[in-house]
């Protein structure tokens, strides 16, 4: 995949453009190995699989038996395997189908991993994973095949609505660059954020050109700033990956705070303002913040070894591997001539939904609700007060388990 500039990419504009000072932070950062994770590679390797079928998309009748015969193919640094299909390939696809259906479908592919410049930055400039365009709409879209964090195309709040910068970016920059001749004529912009493993699978949403054009004018003044002396400095979701925050006193400073937190004597109560209460809510807040920063900090020191840096009382150590049979006829067969009985080598149990889905939607046949339930629950776990599950009165919850359990014998 291309890389994206050192001012500003696709994945730093949104930091950018709300923290101007995260520029100057991170180049204060010594310098360090660039360290991958599996986690990331997994995710090179699934845009290797896509980026190969958008590719051939035009020239083959059904892109789900094109990624069936894939399997057993190497890309970028694994083999591709059924469950890759089962969980990230096939349901991508599908997402993709709905997302083009959704737009007025007979859309083609205009281009695959794109690379664009932004307007107005020199050096500024990332890769749009993936561009289609019909009559009337472009749509451009961003794989994404982690299963932690969902990532939106849009964010609605009380506030309004935030479009992704990531996807602002790209379209800014294909728009004025060399694929400028092909949004004459089109009326919808589409931005679309397709990850598979997350609750969301899909989201999307359309902007206008004038939208676009305040965006490009935002960001450049953002950059401005950046550069500038003490440019300005806030916290927010954009930090969450951002290596900035293990220097920034946004974020070093609930150390402090939760060092000087005082206990408060506990009280049960429903009075929202009891002291207890509100001890209970900071220190909720300062853990948060920190346990975000041992993240970051724990990565750095482990890029920084990597990259023969030295750490007071730290080192680095060989990452232990769970272990795995070999061929499974050879377990098999050695096995058996120990005495072992076929069933105790060998379980028989469902697939997970996932994979069942996908079976279904080749089949094209839907499996009934009725398969699938949610056992009762007597736990609880914590939410935010505007979360949009039901508040939990504790007698009518005890009663519906009660019910429920009666149902089921």
């Amino acid at each position: 995949m291309a890389q994206h500039s050192s001012l500003v990419g696709g994945s730093t504009a949104g930091r950018i453009l709300n923290c101007p000072a995260s520029w100057s932070a991170t180049m204060a950062l010594p310098p360090s190995a660039n360290r991958s994770s599996e986690f990331a590679d997994e995710g090179t390797a699934m845009h290797e699989v896509m980026t190969h079928l958008m590719k051939v998309r035009d020239a083959t009748f059904d892109l789900h038996a094109t990624a069936n015969k894939l399997v057993g193919t190497k890309f970028y640094d694994r083999i591709l395997t059924q469950e890759h299909l089962d969980t990230m390939i096939m349901p991508a696809l599908d997402a993709l189908a709905d997302l083009e259906a959704r737009y007025g479908g007979g859309f083609g592919v205009l281009a695959v991993e794109q690379s664009v410049d932004f307007p107005g930055i020199p050096g500024a400039h990332g890769t749009c994973d993936l561009i289609l365009r019909n009559a009337k709409t472009m749509l451009h879209v961003d794989w994404k095949f982690g299963q932690g964090v969902g990532v939106k195309a849009v964010y609605r709040d009380e506030h309004g609505e935030t479009v992704n910068a990531q996807l602002l970016f790209y379209t800014a920059g294909a728009m004025t660059g060399s694929l400028k001749g092909w949004y004459s004529g089109i009326k919808t912009l589409g931005l679309a954020i397709i990850q598979p493993r997350s609750s969301e699978p899909l989201t999307h949403v359309a902007v206008s050109r004038k939208e676009v054009k305040w965006f490009i004018e935002d960001l450049r003044n953002a950059v401005i700033k950046a550069i500038e002396r003490d440019p300005p400095r806030q916290k927010g979701e954009w930090c969450r990956f951002a290596p900035c925050k293990i220097n920034c006193p946004l974020w070093t400073g609930p150390l402090l705070e939760l060092a000087a937190l005082m206990p408060v004597k506990r009280e049960t109560t429903t009075d929202l303002s009891s002291p207890y209460g509100a001890y209970l809510a900071k220190a909720k807040a300062l853990v948060e913040t920190v346990a975000m920063l041992k993240k970051e900090v724990d990565e750095q020191m482990h890029s920084y070894l990597e990259a023969g840096g030295s750490i007071p009382g730290w080192r680095l150590k060989m990452k232990a591997k769970n272990r795995q049979w070999v061929d499974r006829d050879v377990v098999q067969d050695k096995l058996l001539s120990l005495g072992f009985d076929y069933e105790d080598i060998f379980e028989d149990k469902l697939r997970t939904f996932q994979q069942v889905e996908a079976t279904a939607k080749k089949l094209g046949v839907k499996i009934p609700d009725e398969l699938r339930v949610a056992p009762p629950s007597t736990e609880t776990t914590l939410a935010t007060t505007d979360a949009p599950a039901p508040v939990i009165d504790r007698v009518e919850a005890a009663a519906a388990v009660r019910e429920a359990l009666l149902q089921l014998k």
